[in-house]
């Protein structure tokens, strides 16, 4: 669902970019970066407050204080992680591309593929954190690429993304996906449920390391404690022992 916030002010239609998806771009400094108008996903926060608030003297009006507000929320909304290796697979190269710059724009480096069969082959070529997948697709679909990385990859998180009806998120979960978004989506949409994904997935390897560390240990100190007994039961066996040869006349 896309955010209600007001749009920000830089914020520019463009009808060639991301296919019709409600996707424009921002026109602050030039730079014309993919955007969705969302001031509360701002890639540049710093920068806009500054200007907002050099014009907060020479200007009146609710906008201007309102995208100062939207502004001063940024850091509790935005969505922190670490930085990926991901797949995207897609027959269509807008769409790929499309993907690529969104995550680029958030410091994650991209892979490509057009089909399932070349995704499982850069997989196996690549040390990835993340596969993006669409469902149709030739030689091999998104649902039986997200089968075969579950068997294969089990701890690969995927997300597959259609713009079909026909696929509903019960089906493509069992698959083994972890995310699923529907086509058109925005830009906040998509990053959310990334980030949300990736999150998960630092929480599953935390907590399977600090499971892999318990374990251990009880191993370590199970063994530290049958070495301990070892040589409890020795020691008993000596002291039964050393009687009857002190008593024996052999």
């Amino acid at each position: 669902m896309r955010s209600t916030a007001r749009r920000c002010i830089f914020y520019r239609d463009s009808k060639g970019i991301g296919m019709g998806m409600g996707l424009g771009y921002c026109d602050f400094d030039g730079h014309q970066s993919i955007c969705d108008g969302d001031v509360q996903f701002c890639e540049k926060p710093d920068a806009m407050r500054k200007y907002l608030l050099d014009r907060k003297g020479k200007e009146e009006g609710g906008g201007i204080k309102e995208e100062l507000l939207n502004l001063n929320k940024l850091e509790t909304l935005n969505i922190k992680s670490s930085n990926y290796k991901v797949l995207v697979a897609d027959d269509e190269a807008s769409m790929r591309k499309l993907i690529v710059t969104l995550l680029s724009q958030k410091g994650h480096q991209c892979i490509t593929a057009s089909n399932g069969i070349e995704a499982l082959n850069k997989i196996s070529q690549n040390k990835l954190d993340a596969v993006i997948a669409d469902i149709v697709m030739p030689e091999m679909d998104g649902i039986a690429l997200s089968k075969k990385i579950q068997k294969e990859y089990p701890r690969l998180p995927v997300m597959v993304m259609t713009g079909y009806d026909e696929y509903s998120a019960e089906v493509v979960i069992a698959s083994g996906a972890r995310e699923f978004i529907k086509k058109p989506f925005s830009i906040v949409e998509f990053v959310i449920r990334f980030h949300k994904m990736m999150l998960d997935q630092e929480i599953l390897c935390q907590t399977e390391a600090k499971n892999n560390e318990i374990i251990f240990n009880l191993q370590r100190n199970s063994n530290e404690k049958i070495e301990e007994l070892k040589k409890e039961i020795e020691k008993l066996k000596n002291q039964l022992i050393s009687p009857y040869r002190k008593s024996s006349p052999f």
